[in-house]
């Protein structure tokens, strides 16, 4: 193993050389801690004299491990509290190439920045020149990030996201990135993070790409208080500090009770951003974002992968229930309902992917344009065997990790499939590391569809998801 040395603003870090075949090469620094935080205490900065052993990926945050990892590679080998660490890789310690800083989802309850199929080996090469250092960051999940409780700092994970833009910044130059570079990106509730975070406040970040996240999904202060009431419940405790002194064990035991308990009422996500009146004021989708550039997508059957979870229900009953999931969108027409439901063929299942992410982003990329900022659309529409153009698949495609774990046969991407899925994962590392580079992954300003067989000169233009959208929201509104 060749190890090298990084100097921060924190202390030295030792990482290692990773060799790719066609004979470059990537240094990563795993585990890299940001800020520590005491259990439901705020980050605080931390520094150290001694070498910081960065060899090996980091812990994830304590998560509960089956249930949600629906797709490849989502479990964990190490958990741990002391998890606010970063996974760095960089092509040189020297030069300023942008910075892609990647936040992972998993329903804000599971995941971890040091997956395999978040390894940034690949992706670090990408683009032109310099290539792009790429730095994924854990932020606390579940009840240890959200609990909303007297005493508890609000929305703790966006804390931890803000403090770790905050030390990106300074240790950039350290990893051979540029400071006013720094572009996020993430997945599912790492897009959801991100939404949350720019809704926020102004951020020390050049773009944002927005992968299939739900950013309508923002709770309100009644919710998220029956969610702490049902947790201490669970817990078996009345305060904060007896939580802190459990065994973290019987706080996750705690929280996948609550979970199960707030499925009706409060959905499939009870601990997750909230509107506190200091950090959130509104729900993501609707409040105003710094002036940047943003990339913002969905797959083109996002909700396929969890098709089983969605009830079958008569039309009737079907376009009821969809009635009321519009309305908390701001959308009343019974008619524009219907016609949305009949374009999808019927399928509540299509209907629900536009309720809950299709309509949602395409809310939050009309708003921003109308502020004046770009917005770069894109569908991702790869098919996989079983679960089509399901949410997640873009993942190994981001990364270039198709080798991990079972994602080749997951993704159809074997045979005489894999030179096609090798050249879509080249397209979108490129597309991604432009945008980083210059604020824009591709010329267009239409929607650009990311699948088989398409390229920069075709696979453009609305699709069947975007004419869904236009019937739910209007084309012009």
């Amino acid at each position: 193993m060749v190890t090298t040395t990084a100097r921060t603003p924190f202390g030295p870090v030792r990482g290692t050389e990773r060799h790719h075949a066609d004979g470059t090469s990537v240094l990563h620094f795993g585990g890299v801690p940001y800020a520590r935080a005491e259990r439901f205490g705020l980050p605080e900065p931390v520094e150290w004299r001694d070498e910081f052993d960065a060899t090996q990926p980091g812990a994830a945050p304590p998560q509960t491990v089956g249930g949600l990892d629906l797709v490849p590679g989502m479990a964990p080998d190490r958990q741990s509290e002391d998890c606010l660490t970063a996974e760095i890789f960089t092509p040189a310690l020297d030069g300023a190439a942008p910075v892609l800083v990647w936040v992972p989802g998993g329903s804000y309850r599971i995941g971890g920045a040091g997956l395999a199929t978040y390894d940034g080996t690949t992706l670090a090469s990408a683009g032109s020149g310099a290539g792009v250092v790429v730095i994924g960051l854990n932020y606390r999940l579940g009840a240890l990030g959200w609990l909303a409780l007297d005493g508890v700092p609000t929305n703790l994970g966006l804390r931890d996201l803000r403090a770790a833009l905050d030390w990106v910044r300074a240790v950039a130059p350290s990893f051979g990135g540029d400071p006013d570079r720094i572009v996020m990106m993430g997945e599912s509730a790492g897009s959801g993070m991100l939404a949350h975070a720019l809704a926020s406040g102004d951020l020390p970040v050049a773009g944002a790409i927005l992968q299939s996240g739900a950013p309508a999904g923002t709770l309100d202060t009644d919710a998220v208080a029956w969610v702490a009431a049902q947790f201490l419940d669970a817990a078996g405790v009345t305060d904060l500090d007896a939580l802190r002194k459990l065994p973290v064990d019987a706080l996750l035991a705690a929280q996948e009770a609550t979970v199960v308990a707030a499925l009706p009422t409060v959905g499939m996500m009870p601990f997750h951003p909230w509107v506190d009146g200091d950090l959130l004021t509104g729900r993501a989708h609707t409040s105003p974002f710094p002036a940047i550039p943003l990339v913002v997508g969905t797959t083109a059957h996002e909700m396929e992968l969890f098709r089983d979870q969605v009830p079958v229900l008569p039309e009737e009953h079907a376009l009821g229930f969809l009635g009321m999931k519009a309305l908390t969108l701001g959308i009343s027409d019974p008619d524009a309902v219907a016609a949305a439901f009949a374009a999808g063929g019927g399928d509540l299942v299509e209907s629900v992917a536009d309720l809950e992410l299709h309509v949602p982003n395409e809310m939050l990329a009309r708003a921003h344009e109308a502020r004046g900022n770009p917005v770069f659309r894109y569908r991702f529409t790869w098919e996989a065997p079983v679960k089509r153009a399901c949410h997640a698949l873009d993942l190994p495609f981001t990364f270039g990790t198709l080798d991990v774990s079972t994602w080749r046969e997951f993704a159809g991407a074997q045979g005489p499939n894999a030179a096609a899925a090798d050249a879509l994962s080249a397209r979108m590392r490129g597309a991604w590391a432009a945008f980083a580079a210059t604020g824009a992954p591709w010329a267009t300003t239409e929607l650009v569809h990311l699948g088989r067989d398409t390229g920069p000169d075709d696979g453009t233009g609305p699709d069947a998801v975007s004419a869904r959208v236009d019937l739910w929201i209007g084309a012009d509104e």
